[in-house]
């Protein structure tokens, strides 16, 4: 007669546990790669969404008083780009941000898409300048040595890349949003 002892307990894993285990940990490390191997591919949109949000921010302190301006000046051979949003020679908010493998134009009342082109190119010796007037509307913009001043009367184009997914556009009224201007 064989005798079989039930009371002895098996500890261990199930081949089910192992592969799933194997399974969570490769999604996850494919999504981690995937995020760490390309940091300049985020470079454009964050950008764009901090130009986006500058731009708001010099819409709401113009709000009753005059003078805001909001000027994108990049500086090509650091490849970086500074925004600011200042009240006289306060400056309200400002950030600096890479602009690594990315081209920026900019232009006023042309409201075609950016992937048809006709915008300047920006530097620091051409930034592109928006007056914010005590009403929160666009005032004199431009870009310096170009279109620089010049009232709006469509909207202020912005392009990243040519892209009109990544491009900004700010209404006359002054409200900033992504993608390409539909006025």
């Amino acid at each position: 007669m064989i005798r079989v002892n039930i009371d002895k307990k098996i500890t261990g894993f199930t081949i089910i546990e192992m592969i799933m285990v194997i399974v969570v940990v490769s999604i996850i490390s494919s999504v981690v790669v995937s995020r760490l191997s390309d940091s300049n591919s985020f470079n454009g949109i964050i950008l764009r969404d901090q130009i986006v949000s500058l731009a708001r921010i010099a819409q709401q302190s113009s709000l009753g008083r005059a003078g805001v301006e909001l000027t994108i000046t990049p500086d090509a051979p650091l490849s970086n780009v500074l925004i600011e949003a200042k009240a006289g020679t306060t400056v309200i908010e400002s950030a600096f941000v890479s602009m690594e493998s990315l081209s920026l134009k900019g232009d006023v009342n042309t409201v075609s898409s950016c992937s048809v082109g006709g915008a300047i190119a920006l530097s620091n010796a051409a930034p592109l300048r928006i007056g914010v007037g005590e009403l929160g509307d666009l005032i004199d913009s431009g870009v310096v040595g170009a279109s620089y001043p010049s009232s709006v009367s469509s909207a202020v184009r912005i392009c990243i890349n040519d892209d009109p997914a990544m491009s900004v556009c700010i209404s006359p009224a002054g409200f900033a949003y992504t993608g390409d201007c539909d006025v």
